[in-house]
């Protein structure tokens, strides 16, 4: 295959590897060119078949137009054949009926698409003969409708190849692996059972209060079934980590631990009070799950009070008068932006307006990545974000931009508010510590952190991959 830009390595192997599977799983760590490779892969299947093949490839929302991208750099299908269904309600249907009726292309949609009856309708009738599964961890719940919908969809019987991508395909536990794997080979690596494939490989630690009216099952890998395990996974897998494949620069994360203000700390203690006090009544009357599922929602208000604003109980969203993380932000942008760009991430709509005064307050140019945005508007962030020198910060909700964009132009960023979502985390700090990275002589990622509060404890938490409604639990 004549290549179009030159290829890594590991690139290569894939395309290699993906000639001896009908089905192939990429777990390949953030940043290292996996959407690329899946393009190569592409080529090849349409050499091999001398013909374009008809593509379905779901992704985030925010990456759709990012495939649309890649697929142009990396291979001569024309851009009439590659269809992003960007837009909502009718106007994508109307794309995919076009597709449909024009026969051929690569049709690109993100996940909720699939749970449109209409849409799975038209694929049906289009009978696509590969599937692409970008991000897969987003399908790892079996009991989901988009898991089912989209394991129904790799049975039909025109799939020629099916394929998943992801860098975390384990997020909580190795059961995450059983309905992304079943998509993949209909079952062919762990069966169509979810309950035969937990019972084969992992056992009840609770098993023993069953009895009790409080019992919650905690589900454990059985040690003596990770080599078989990990045998079944990369029977038909490629795993790449950037520190194997990438010549990237030195990766440094920094905690910076701010004291809080009087009016702050004050809040923070009297809604700590109310969520112990919380906590200890339900565990009188319900179960472990349902105090941990609400006491995390609770647990919620204390982020906001150290991202510097309080929820009211009619919904207002009240900042305080002295914000020491946005003191300390102000203070670092001012010492970053001469000479880089800098990604802010945060998880609250009224944190942006803040961060947003702030930025125009020192005359700081900057854009929004936000989850109230068009996809035409985050697209056009980004772009303008990674190519216009005169916009220094961009401020982006760990949601929207964390998965399968590329931030490389920046060489810093700041968590200035985290959620509780490990897939976030990871995915977050890989968008500007990928291939592209060179660039810079390092990359720098620092973590505000309020004094002896749960921003500690979710930090901590995600950075050892516990399940943080456990630790909130267990400090409380």
């Amino acid at each position: 295959m004549e290549y179009k830009l030159k290829p890594f390595k590991h690139q290569v192997e894939a395309v290699e590897l993906s000639r001896e599977h009908d089905d192939l799983a990429l777990l390949w760590e953030m940043g290292t060119g996996k959407t690329g490779g899946m393009v190569l892969i592409l080529r090849d299947k349409c050499e091999q078949y001398k013909e374009l093949q008809r593509t379905v490839i779901f992704s985030p929302i925010v990456t759709l137009e990012n495939w649309r991208n890649e697929i142009l750099m990396h291979s001569y299908i024309p851009p009439t054949q590659i269809h992003v269904a960007s837009k909502p309600g009718q106007k994508r249907i109307k794309l995919i009926e076009d597709v449909v009726k024009g026969g051929t292309g690569i049709l690109i949609l993100n996940y909720e698409a699939i749970l449109n009856a209409k849409v799975r309708k038209l694929l049906a009738m289009w009978a696509p003969q590969i599937l692409v599964c970008d991000e897969s961890h987003l399908i790892k719940n079996h009991a989901s409708k988009r898991g089912k919908y989209m394991y129904e969809l790799a049975s039909m019987e025109s799939l020629k190849h099916r394929y998943i991508l992801t860098g975390t395909p384990i997020l909580n536990s190795p059961m995450d692996l059983y309905q992304q794997y079943k998509v993949l080979d209909l079952g062919s690596t762990f069966g169509k059972n979810f309950f035969a494939y937990r019972a084969e490989y992992f056992f009840d630690e609770n098993a023993q209060w069953s009895s009790k009216h409080n019992y919650f099952p905690k589900f454990v890998p059985i040690k003596n079934k990770f080599e078989e395990l990990t045998y079944k996974v990369y029977r038909k897998a490629s795993r790449v980590l950037k520190k194997d494949c990438l010549d990237l620069p030195p990766f440094i994360v920094k905690n910076i631990r701010i004291p809080m203000a009087g009016e702050q700390k004050s809040a923070y203690e009297d809604m700590k009070k109310e969520l112990i006090t919380f906590v200890h009544d339900l565990k009188k009357d319900t179960t472990h799950a349902s105090v941990a599922m609400q006491a995390t929602t609770k647990a919620i208000r204390l982020q906001q009070i150290c991202c510097g604003f309080i929820k009211t109980e009619d919904g207002n969203e009240v900042p305080f008068i002295h914000n020491p993380k946005l003191d300390m932000t102000r203070e670092l942008v001012q010492q970053i932006t001469p000479d880089h760009k800098l990604i802010i991430w945060t998880s609250f709509i009224a944190s942006y307006t803040m961060l947003a005064d702030m930025l125009d307050g020192i005359g700081v140019e900057y854009v929004l990545l936000t989850g109230q945005q068009t996809n035409e508007e985050k697209e056009n962030a980004i772009t303008r974000f990674n190519t216009d020198k005169r916009v220094r910060v961009i401020i982006s909700n760990r949601k929207t931009g964390g998965a399968g964009i590329n931030l490389t132009s920046a060489a810093y960023s700041i968590v200035f508010g985290r959620d509780f979502n490990l897939g976030n985390e990871l995915q977050s700090e890989a968008r500007n510590y990928r291939a592209g990275s060179e660039a810079h002589k390092s990359v720098t990622k620092i973590n505000l952190v309020m004094e002896d509060t749960i921003d500690e404890l979710v930090m901590q938490a995600l950075e050892s991959k516990q399940e943080v409604s456990k630790v909130i639990l267990d400090m409380l």
